[in-house]
């Protein structure tokens, strides 16, 4: 599954990236977003971008970056 299937409030586990993003997996180790790394999706605008949420920072990531991150849903509710 990809991040920008993702909906908003689902959480998922980010598993990877797709081949040959090197840079733009540089980048959001830059941000604090890793393999592993837990994640909400906040929001996701129709053709805009998506924002997740990674422990207390606020991430928005365009739709085709959104695109390159697999990820994995998790069965966890969200804590407000």
């Amino acid at each position: 599954m990809r991040l920008s299937d993702a909906k908003p409030g689902d959480i998922v586990k980010i598993k990877g990236f797709e081949r040959d993003c090197d840079r733009f997996k540089c980048r959001l180790d830059a941000l604090g977003v890793r393999i592993g790394d837990i994640v909400e999706v906040k929001s996701k605008a129709f053709l805009g971008p998506i924002e997740i949420k990674n422990d207390e920072v606020d991430i928005a990531l365009c739709r085709g970056q959104a695109e390159k991150i697999i990820v994995k849903p998790i069965n966890l509710r969200r804590i407000s």
